[in-house]
């Protein structure tokens, strides 16, 4: 994940999966898990940011568990805090 502090205070979220690493369907599948578990940690985020978040593990190699548990380090990683109740459910589907 590469990330600015954001000039206007608002957070903004970018989720990049290549070409080389699955089709369509997986890219956009990506995205959809991602997606609903970044977006639910804004209100936990105390300097907004804009961040742009690349996925590098092939169609093969990345389930949706993998997915969210990835995103959870990264969540660690900036120190952000969950918000209550988790994001356990979040991107099911």
């Amino acid at each position: 994940m590469r990330w600015i502090e954001s000039p206007d205070g608002f957070c903004r979220f970018c989720f990049l999966a290549k070409k080389k690493n699955g089709n369509a369907v997986y890219r956009n599948k990506c995205r959809r898990v991602l997606r609903p578990l970044f977006f639910g940690m804004v209100p936990a985020i105390e300097k907004p940011v804009w961040a742009m978040v690349i996925v590098t593990d092939s169609s093969t190699e990345m389930t949706p568990e993998r997915l969210r548990e990835s995103a959870l380090k990264l969540f660690r990683k900036m120190e952000w805090k969950l918000p209550e109740g988790g994001l356990e459910n979040a991107g099911e589907g």
